[in-house]
């Protein structure tokens, strides 16, 4: 456990609005995307801190006029102290609380994009539409999306948007989330393309050694958007303190997949910082190498094309005033 020492690098210009906060670690293919998607969303003020990336990460964003830039002496699975947090959970409400009180914010990953729901034009059409109901956070599903075989990712540009890489997700069935459940109801997961891989290595008995013992699939639930003030925290990488509802719900394009995926694996297991020792970069290591013909798409696979797409499967809307 250490002592945190947290610099600061850079401050973006100030902007009105719903800032980001992000935390970066050898995230180059992403950024030019993900800063374009949430630009033309609207908003102009991005936080990131980077977790000592050595692809140009750090110089990318400090070149960027709307970027601030946080550094810090430890690693994201590292314990801090005086509580003995995990610092890549306490620098989610760390970042906030100095620099976005009283305002909206969005945390996402850089493999994230968001879709706002139908009649929202802007990230700031919506927090409007949340104020005007009393509604301080909004929940949302992390959609993983793919390529037809993992082959055909072999040699992809680095400059090929993932959308174009990985065009299809898929439309969940059963998906029940009530106003007052913390978490969704889960079943309807089994449909997804993560857990379909997992079965058909089982189904090829493949080895695994003792990844299952206490494997769990990762949440794909978590509560990106939310009203920043004093007494707001984020309990996990994935919750704040706030109780969740159901008058609005957002979809994340999440993609696992992309051109140098096999380095975050190697990454992920060698600093073993993410949930349970990174064993879902352990299941993904096997998974693509055993996998790297095998058709991906399911029942339910349908091509990512616009929001309206997670709008008829049901994974995205608004019951705002």
């Amino acid at each position: 456990m250490q002592a945190l020492k947290l610099k600061l690098h850079k401050k973006p210009a100030p902007a009105p609005g719903t800032a980001i906060f992000c935390i970066v670690r050898n995230e180059i293919y992403f950024l030019p995307f993900f800063m374009a998607h949430y630009r033309a969303m609207g908003i102009h003020e991005f936080w990131f801190h980077d977790d000592n990336s050595t692809d140009g990460t750090f110089e990318y964003l400090m070149a960027q006029p709307d970027c601030g830039v946080t550094r810090a002496n430890v690693g994201y699975g590292d314990r801090i102290a005086p509580n003995n947090k995990i610092f890549g959970t306490a620098i989610r409400t760390i970042i906030p609380h100095h620099f976005l009180l009283n305002r909206w914010a969005l945390i996402v990953d850089a493999d994230e994009f968001m879709y706002l729901p139908p009649g929202m034009e802007s990230i700031d059409d919506l927090t409007r539409a949340m104020e005007r109901s009393k509604v301080n956070s909004a929940r949302a599903l992390m959609l993983d999306c793919f390529p037809a075989t993992l082959r055909d990712l072999d040699g992809a540009s680095m400059t090929a948007s993932p959308f174009e890489l990985c065009p299809y997700f898929d439309a969940l069935q059963g998906f029940t989330w009530g106003p007052r459940q913390a978490w969704p109801d889960t079943e309807f997961l089994k449909d997804s393309v993560r857990p379909r891989m997992l079965a058909e290595l089982l189904r090829r008995e493949v080895p695994m050694g003792k990844l299952l013992d206490d494997y769990a699939h990762a949440s794909l639930h978590k509560m990106p958007l939310v009203y920043w003030t004093d007494k707001v925290q984020m309990n996990t990488s994935h919750r704040a303190n706030i109780a969740v509802n159901d008058r609005v719900h957002l979809a994340l394009a999440h993609f696992k997949f992309y051109p140098g995926y096999q380095d975050r694996i190697d990454d992920a297991m060698a600093t073993n910082a993410h949930w349970l020792a990174s064993s879902e970069y352990r299941f993904l290591d096997i998974a693509v190498r055993e996998l790297k013909d095998w058709p991906l798409q399911g029942p339910r696979s349908r091509r990512l094309n616009s929001a309206q797409d997670f709008v008829d499967a049901g994974l995205l809307y608004s019951r705002l005033d």
